[in-house]
């Protein structure tokens, strides 16, 4: 999402529009950047996430999921918990290390 340029295109085509504009920004540099540019110039609520986009899983990424509640904070909260995470056995994988993980309760940061 970089620092929110799209989202303010949008926020400057639709001013009397009903938006509520979502982002996900991983570099933290570029997510306070984003933060502050829809502060100063956003017409329309927002909901800016710093969260890895490709790893997000589907079931938290909708706007109505509560993942967007933890957004447009300056000191981001940790989205691990709302990634993806593929079982350890599927019928072409199978990693040792993530099965002994998962029934451990155990897991690397």
């Amino acid at each position: 999402m970089g620092t929110g340029r799209f989202l303010l295109v949008a926020n400057e085509m639709k001013p009397k529009a009903n938006l509520v504009l979502f982002g996900v920004e991983i570099n933290v540099a570029l997510y306070r950047a984003c933060l502050v540019n829809m502060a100063m110039f956003s017409v329309h609520p927002f909901s800016i996430i710093r969260a890895d986009t490709l790893m997000i899983d589907r079931k938290w990424s909708g706007p109505s999921s509560k993942i967007w509640d933890l957004g447009n904070q300056w000191n981001p909260p940790d989205m691990s918990e709302f990634y993806f995470k593929p079982s350890p056995i599927s019928r072409d994988h199978f990693s040792l290390k993530a099965f002994v993980e998962m029934n451990s309760g155990e897991s690397e940061p």
